[in-house]
């Protein structure tokens, strides 16, 4: 095996080797090299998080304009089904709101929760609605309130909400991880102290006493 050696280039290698050192020609490039992949991951990071900030203030609009359109009425529906077909062209509206999003992953429920005249501690659902799978207490459940939100005989409209949020780039951005399930919740006073269900059947009298 031949050694090669440099000891052959004498003076005039070593002046080639002068020559070259300065020259920065292509530096620009290989810097850009490095740098282009932290680059990128910084320009998709910053997509994903305004788009998670975006979705969220849609997402906290949706639950707050569900709670608000019941509230304002004074009964659902003429009777179960009427009520039950009402609420869901309320909840397929809020649906809008959740655009350009996808709304198949928002879940909402709606319920009216009521404090007995005779025990504020006791706080029992009224009356519950479930759209697209969102988990709801069943009628005449207990269900706790935030401690001085409701004096005694008086109703609250209460709306839950679920979506699951699904990042873009959580395959190529570190720190971003999959599917993200957001909950929220709020409270709204009805209108007219009560909300019906169906005409006339909660509001005049307790319906779980």
């Amino acid at each position: 095996m031949r050694l090669v050696t440099f000891a052959g280039l004498g003076l005039g290698g070593s002046c080639s080797l002068r020559r070259l050192w300065p020259d920065t020609r292509g530096a620009a490039a290989v810097e850009f090299g490095f740098l282009a992949p932290l680059l990128l991951l910084m320009l998709l990071g910053t997509i994903e998080v305004a788009r998670a900030i975006n979705i969220d203030r849609h997402f906290s609009q949706a639950t707050n304009t569900a709670g608000d359109l019941v509230a304002r009425e004074e009964y659902l529906g003429t009777d179960k089904d009427n009520a039950k077909a009402n609420l869901k062209s309320m909840m397929d509206s809020i649906g809008h709101i959740m655009q350009p999003y996808d709304t198949k992953d928002l879940k909402l429920g709606v319920f009216s929760v009521r404090v007995d005249p005779d025990n504020p501690d006791e706080t029992r659902v009224e009356w519950q609605y479930s759209f697209n799978g969102e988990e709801v207490p069943a009628t005449c459940d207990l269900y706790a309130l935030p401690a001085g939100l409701l004096s005694e005989g008086a109703s609250v409209i209460v709306v839950t909400s679920t979506y699951l949020f699904k990042p873009l780039f959580a395959d190529f951005v570190p720190g971003i991880s999959g599917n993200m399930t957001w909950t929220d919740r709020s409270f709204h006073s009805p209108r007219n102290s009560c909300v019906d269900y169906v005409k006339g059947d909660n509001c005049s009298s307790l319906s779980c006493s």
